[in-house]
């Protein structure tokens, strides 16, 4: 089952990031750290407050690795069953490897953002996820209770980009999910598909005097015109904002991975038997994560993520699902359906210092803990033109594991016309940008009339049909490009004869 890459039509680059419902977004004070008094690494359930509008890339990198720690920090949901909220009880040090259940775990899956009803009716405070596909899914040939798991891995490829395998063999899975203010704000305003359609198309119309007006400069994030578009809740030193996190998973080999360097959950995932997606359980290792976050100060989006340490060492590959298009023709001098070696890329030297910083911080505290093997890879605030893109160390910021192959991984311009240097693809505070990286990629969804959210949007599945296999390299070399499987199957068995 191939996920086809939904493409935007470019519109008018009128909208930019605006204002959400206050009071959905209004969150205990006590559970916010003003960071704009000193931005220091501490490791404590406090989301972090906003940045200054000027900071620096450290002072970045700082931020994200808070936000990492809150996020990760136990949840109270074992205690009290509330959802998205930590355990202020517990501590981190001496706590051991990793708390059983973190905060971002019981956060709100895709499926429950967009039930496949289209009608948004549940509060989801509390209680345990609820998950829905528009078509059927088998959960009693293996008896899985899908409520049961906060880890569902219903996405099998790169936002329809690339199919991800780790040794040549073992598929990396993803999952998507946001924060309760998130889905409060979009239930409160939008709270069937229909109404939540007529505010994409009204967010790519610029013929609304409305929408001018929340482009202008100055415009805060509480306008009162956010009902007619979609214009999610920003977060301050008082206000969590919106929040939407990505991770990848795959299972982990004997032999080849060490399980104890490794954030470990029992997970579900699909495969086909019988016709019809079959539900199924396991262990999967967590090897990269994104966390991106609206504030204030930084209305498109903060973009910051990490990767498991040891990812890179296990010969990662992709298979492409579309060619990459230049000038709007096909790029005759890239087939991606095939096995490809995923793309080196440098982490910046300033993020390595404040992953040191990070690492030795959490093995002071907890020389346990998990925390200590991952890294920070990238973080993007206010965005920059591609003609000013060497001022940005995190220009092209893409993730080893989540934007793995050649499109992703130097991604500027736009989906239907990569590498196009001239196209622009973020507005911020009424300029714009052809931005690169993650918010240059989400910037598709700002333009497409969802602000940063491709979780809001209605291609690519959604409401989602059903979930994505996990596959054999076999079935995504088919899925990829079914006219050629046999060539590359050859290919395939080649490079593990070569390896043995």
């Amino acid at each position: 089952m191939k996920t086809n890459m939904h493409y935007y039509a470019l519109a008018l680059l009128l909208l930019m990031s605006c204002g959400g419902n206050k009071e959905s977004s209004t969150k205990d004070e006590a559970l916010l750290e003003n960071s704009e008094d000193s931005i220091t690494l501490n490791i404590s359930y406090q989301i972090p407050g906003d940045l200054p509008a000027d900071a620096s890339e450290e002072e970045l990198a700082k931020f994200a690795w808070n936000e990492f720690f809150a996020l990760n920090w136990a949840s109270s949901w074992p205690n009290d069953q509330k959802r998205a909220t930590p355990n202020t009880s517990w501590k981190f040090a001496g706590s051991g490897p990793a708390p059983g259940v973190a905060v971002w775990e019981t956060y709100i899956h895709r499926t429950e953002l967009r039930p496949a009803n289209g009608k948004r009716t549940r509060s989801l405070t509390s209680g345990k996820p609820y998950y829905t596909f528009i078509n059927p899914v088998d959960t009693t040939t293996n008896n899985v209770a899908l409520s049961d798991y906060w880890v569902n891995l219903d996405e099998d490829n790169e936002i329809g980009s690339a199919y991800v395998f780790a040794y040549d063999s073992t598929e990396v899975l993803y999952m998507a999910k946001s924060n309760l203010v998130e889905y409060t704000y979009v239930k409160n305003n939008f709270p069937t598909d229909s109404l939540l359609k007529i505010a994409v198309d009204n967010g790519t119309d610029p013929s609304l005097s409305y929408l001018k007006k929340v482009t202008q400069e100055g415009a805060t994030c509480n306008s009162d015109t956010a009902s007619h578009v979609i214009c999610l809740p920003c977060g301050s030193d008082t206000e969590e904002g919106t929040i939407e996190i990505k991770t990848a998973w795959r299972f982990l080999l004997n032999g080849k991975d060490d399980p104890s360097r490794f954030i470990t959950k029992s997970v579900v995932y699909y495969t086909e038997e019988n016709g019809l997606p079959t539900a199924h359980t396991g262990t999967m290792g967590l090897i990269g994560m994104h966390i991106i976050r609206k504030t204030q100060n930084y209305p498109s989006f903060i973009f910051a993520s990490w990767e498991q340490l040891d990812v890179r060492n296990a010969d990662m590959q992709t298979i492409g699902l579309d060619t990459p298009l230049v000038n709007n023709m096909p790029d005759p001098n890239v087939d991606p359906h095939q096995l490809e070696p995923v793309v080196p890329r440098n982490i910046p030297a300033t993020l390595q210092s404040v992953n040191t910083e990070a690492h030795n911080l959490i093995t002071s505290q907890n020389p346990e803990s998990l925390w200590q093997y991952y890294q920070l890879i990238g973080v993007q605030g206010i965005p920059v033109d591609y003609t000013n893109k060497g001022q940005d160390d995190n220009y092209f910021m893409a993730n080893y594991v989540i934007e793995s192959d050649s499109l992703l991984t130097v991604f500027h311009g736009s989906f239907a016309d990569p590498f196009n240097a001239s196209l622009q693809n973020v507005v911020y505070k009424g300029e714009s940008y052809n931005m690169g990286g993650c918010q240059g990629c989400h910037g598709q969804a700002q333009i497409g009339g969802t602000d940063f959210s491709f979780l809001l949007d209605f291609g690519a599945g959604k409401p989602v049909p059903q979930p994505d296999l996990l596959l054999t390299v076999d079935e995504a070399l088919e899925n990829a490009n079914p006219s050629q499987i046999k060539n590359y199957v050859e290919k395939f068995e080649q490079i593990i004869t070569s390896k043995q």
